[in-house]
């Protein structure tokens, strides 16, 4: 902000921090847990405490300028510790639940972790993390299946049936325990691919999204803010979903 020579321009991206769930193991196959686990969660706290403020609050794997993206599923879970401690308590976890989840070791990493710990611990949930660093998602993803959840993100794919399909379902690598919790799913998938059609796949998506929203199949944060600088010569920069630069029809 402060170099006048350089123009500032910002946009969002399908770069998402998440947790990923386990739905094979206990706690993450209750759905009320789950659901608790997105209620306790202050999104807009987490992204000023370790983002800046500058990312986008998420509830889906798409931001709001997708295509495919739904606004109605915006609030779908504003943070309400109140409601995260009743459905803990009709799950028959008054006092609250513990799990283990893995996570990255390096700063920025453990920072968000510890905002997290901070906020679910208001309402009795608590982690044990256990912490290593690059390639260590191997251990959640692969046959290893160590931990009932990992912290990390989803960096995003170009069209959402290939990110949906590979996490939600059954055989998808991303499922890591290739579970089907929402027996609608594969069909609603199915819809999703089975045109080229934009309006009729954006309403196709939007039955997709739902069913992933509604059963809480995982606990998204905030998508990361894609940020470039160019000096004045540069004409028709614009940002991209994927967060990464392209220079189609732009100048000197």
């Amino acid at each position: 902000d402060r170099a006048k020579s350089v123009t500032l321009m910002m946009g969002p991206t399908l770069y998402v921090h998440q947790f990923f769930f386990n739905l094979s193991h206990p706690p993450f196959d209750n759905l009320k847990l789950r659901q608790a686990l997105n209620y306790a969660i202050d999104r807009e706290a987490f992204n000023k405490a370790t983002m800046l403020g500058l990312a986008e609050p998420a509830n889906t794997l798409l931001p709001k300028a997708h295509w495919a993206h739904d606004a109605s599923l915006d609030a779908a879970y504003p943070y309400d510790p109140a409601q995260a401690r009743r459905l803990m308590a009709e799950a028959g976890f008054a006092n609250g639940f513990e799990f283990n989840v893995l996570g990255y070791s390096d700063q920025t990493t453990q920072q968000r972790q510890e905002v997290l710990i901070e906020q679910l611990g208001k309402v009795g949930i608590r982690m044990n993390f256990t912490r290593g660093s690059a390639g260590f998602s191997a251990l959640f993803f692969g046959p290893e299946k160590h931990g009932d959840a990992i912290l990390a993100a989803w960096t995003g794919r170009p069209d959402p049936s290939s990110s949906y399909s590979l996490m939600f379902s059954k055989e998808g690598f991303y499922n890591t325990g290739h579970v089907q919790l929402v027996p609608e799913m594969p069909e609603a998938l199915a819809a999703a691919q089975s045109t080229v059609d934009l309006d009729q796949r954006r309403e196709a998506f939007r039955r997709v999204q739902k069913l992933v929203v509604d059963n809480a199949l995982f606990c998204p944060l905030v998508f990361d803010p894609e940020i470039d600088a160019y000096g004045p010569r540069v004409r028709n920069y614009r940002p991209n979903l994927l967060g990464k630069p392209k220079f189609d029809e732009v100048g000197l």
